[in-house]
């Protein structure tokens, strides 16, 4: 589960209508109400479209949670039948952590299926109930991906099933899915201006997939359209993983062009995942110039700070700050990061950590695999004067992959597996509470092992880019827009 997520509705309440011509109601549904891709809601209820309608706005425009639980309930409440009030209901509970009742849903939604109920659905709505049971109920990212990617295909204006099935992509690390579905949605859109939010997608997805280039030029297209559509955070956010892998002489440009964007970054109208998220590509980008104290500074008053509290809840809020910290320990900046590492291991606890050390399992605890792995790397730090909670928490991941390897989705035994060596390895090569003598076999071993998963890293989830920790302890130094820094040796000396 990825808590950061984009809304849907091709378009703001602000914004002109899709740009994509909606195609005919199908199944013979007369289709009366419509969302805001033009397309049938089952309901007799003009409120509960235009609340659907909402939430893909939310989702897409990266809004606070506060707007998508909104939107959810007031669907809910103006038709609790309507089959895309409940997936996006199911969607809002899943996401912001409340799985019981994600899970309740989508329950709902399987007995409804197959049943004459379901017959006066269109086929769209089926196939999104088939998604949120995939993902929700069983545990399935690559039959939800599919299932959105169908819907994808056959209305290219629906913007809410690209966003969903970038975020499978996301969770199974697989750049491949990610592009695959904006790009063929991309093809498809014929009308000036194109859909707010497809360059942002388009542009995330060509990255991922090694066209950093081609991304950059896509981002920079929908950047003309931004006076008629309005800014997109997440644009930004693929310019940025764009410029960061084209090489460290494009480093001053990108942090040029952060600093300038910013500025449309706001706490109160971002997720706190997106708005944390820009500010540690931003971090980041200090960090490789090795201006730690920007880096901190950021880190201080973006990433973790007190002034915004309670966003410290959020998994990916917590997996930003504990990458940027990650990132300054292989630069030399262990003794900085020590004390920050308590901290934010503090801001865990309760939602992603046990409220207490061997106490009851979090609600969101392995709901981000690639937090898991930061987690441990934290409690490493501090393991050398108490191993408790490292060794609690590596069983809890242990148990984890087990069920996750018993899956019944499409590759989730190897998954599961990968998740669960990773883990162990990284624990190996950073717990501090390891004896001197044999440490350095002991490391050396570790990293064989992480570099001979390195085709499978991607079950951990996260873009490349955040996955950059993984081939840092791979190597032992720093990694530099995704590749090993050169000069290393003579950094320290």
């Amino acid at each position: 589960l990825k808590a950061g997520i984009s809304c849907a509705c091709g378009r703001s309440s602000s914004s002109s209508p899709p740009s994509f011509v909606p195609r005919m109601p199908e199944d013979g549904v007369a289709a009366a109400v419509k969302d805001s891709f033009g397309l049938p809601v089952t309901t007799a209820s003009a409120e509960c479209a235009k609340a659907v309608s909402d939430y893909y706005e939310a989702v897409l425009a990266y809004r606070p949670f506060a707007a998508w639980g909104a939107a959810a309930e007031a669907a809910l409440a103006a038709d609790s039948r309507c089959p895309l009030a409940r997936v996006v209901a199911a969607d809002y509970a899943f996401c912001s952590g409340d799985a019981a009742r994600a899970k309740a849903l989508a329950d709902d939604l399987a007995g409804e299926l197959g049943t004459e109920a379901a017959e006066a659905w269109s086929w769209r709505e089926r196939r999104y109930a088939h998604a949120w049971i995939r993902w929700v109920k069983e545990g399935d990212p690559p039959g939800c991906y599919d299932a959105l990617a169908e819907v994808a295909d056959q209305h290219p204006e629906d913007l809410f099933a690209v966003k969903r099935g970038h975020i499978m992509g996301l969770i199974l690390g697989d750049g491949d899915r990610i592009l695959s579905i904006v790009e063929r949605v991309g093809q498809k859109a014929a009308s000036e201006p194109p859909p707010r939010f497809l360059h942002g997608m388009w542009a995330f997805g060509l990255e991922q997939q090694g066209r950093y280039e081609d991304a950059e030029a896509k981002a920079r297209e929908g950047y003309k359209y931004e006076d008629k559509l309005g800014p997109d955070a997440w644009l930004d956010h693929g310019l940025a993983h764009a410029l960061y892998f084209q090489g460290e002489d494009r480093i001053d440009e990108a942090i040029d062009f952060l600093k300038v964007r910013s500025k449309n970054w706001s706490a109160e109208d971002l997720h706190p995942f997106l708005f944390t998220h820009c500010w540690w590509h931003l971090a980041l980008l200090h960090c490789e110039k090795r201006n730690f104290d920007e880096a901190l500074r950021i880190f201080d008053e973006r990433l973790w700070t007190d002034k915004h509290a309670e966003m410290q809840k959020d998994p990916q809020v917590q997996l930003n700050a504990m990458n940027l910290l990650w990132r300054m320990d292989t630069r030399g900046q262990s003794e900085v990061t020590k004390p920050l590492w308590k901290k934010v291991l503090r801001g865990c606890r309760g939602t992603t950590l046990p409220k207490e050390v061997n106490g009851e399992k979090a609600p969101l605890q392995h709901s981000d695999l690639l937090l898991d792995v930061l987690i441990i790397r934290g409690l490493c730090v501090h393991a050398a004067s108490d191993v408790t909670e490292l060794e609690a928490f590596l069983g809890s991941a242990a148990k984890h992959a087990e069920g996750m390897a018993a899956g019944s989705g499409d590759g989730a035994k190897s998954r599961g597996e990968a998740y669960g060596i990773i883990v162990q390895l990284v624990a190996q090569l950073f717990r501090t509470d390891q004896p001197e003598a044999g440490l350095p076999e002991r490391q050396h071993i570790a990293r064989k092992g992480l570099r001979e998963l390195q085709d499978r890293w991607g079950c951990v989830g996260g873009s490349e880019e955040q996955r950059g920790i993984l081939l840092e302890a791979a190597e032992g130094h720093p990694i530099v827009c995704g590749a090993p820094e050169v000069n290393y040796d003579q950094l320290f000396r």
